[in-house]
């Protein structure tokens, strides 16, 4: 009798608030989450993970000659395209998921585990030892009430058993949103907001840093750079998109 009433209770739950593709709005089937499956078919895929010298490793590899800087860098990727034209699915998906009424974790759950499920079978994540999600500030983590890159390191991790580090990167200033800055000025937007607290830690470890959207890169050179002194300690870094036009 109370399994019945659990399944009727279900029932008038489907009915009266249907679970709906964030991205599309469509009716979600049975077994799809988030988002339907022709939205997921239709996000554009970088395929970095599968080629050489892709498009974020050389925008980083310029930023390092750029500014002068040796980090032990391995290799970088973004999972797909996030822009108006080609990456609307997945930039729908991540504005739903951040800046919505009700803003969703599950979403980047979701994608992280999407991503490391299609690129298992690569190189991407070999000798990896610690993933590292780029903090929030603790001001706009009580704000938002989560960290969208912890989500898609905790996503990914289910799929790869590759623990997640939340205790060591840390933001010590709030600064400005990235997505709202003027370009040039994205750089001096990042300068000096990040510390690693206890660097013996990475010691002799490969770090794969964690954001949702790579854009001019400054953020995640901001934190690749203080790894520099760390000894034996390299590092890489994903994104689930790449505001590349």
């Amino acid at each position: 009798m109370l399994d019945l009433i659990r399944t009727c209770c279900r029932a008038v739950i489907e009915v009266l608030f249907p679970q709906c593709c964030l991205a599309c709005g469509v009716k979600l089937l049975e077994t799809e989450q988030i988002a339907c499956s022709d939205c997921i078919a239709s996000i554009p895929r970088t395929e970095h993970a599968i080629l050489e010298n892709n498009g974020v490793d050389m925008l980083f590899q310029a930023l390092f000659q750029e500014r002068k800087c040796r980090v032990r860098y391995e290799r970088g990727a973004a999972f797909a395209y996030y822009n108006r034209e080609r990456g609307k699915n997945l930039r729908m998906l991540i504005e739903r998921g951040k800046f919505g009424n009700h803003p969703h974790p599950q979403v980047f759950y979701f994608l992280g585990r999407l991503a490391a499920q299609e690129y298992i079978d690569s190189d991407l994540w070999d000798g990896v030892d610690l993933l590292v999600p780029v903090p929030l500030h603790p001001y706009r983590l009580r704000a938002r009430g989560f960290n969208q890159a912890e989500w898609i390191c905790r996503g990914m991790s289910d799929v790869l058993q590759i623990p997640i580090d939340t205790e060591h990167l840390v933001r010590v200033k709030n600064n400005a949103h990235q997505s709202r800055s003027r370009f040039e000025k994205r750089a001096e937007n990042v300068e000096n907001i990040f510390k690693i607290s206890y660097p013996e830690e990475w010691k002799n470890k490969h770090v794969l840093l964690v954001d949702d959207v790579i854009t001019s890169g400054s953020t995640l050179f901001s934190c690749m750079r203080l790894t520099t002194p760390i000894r034996g300690c390299c590092v890489s870094v994903f994104a689930l998109g790449w505001a590349h036009n």
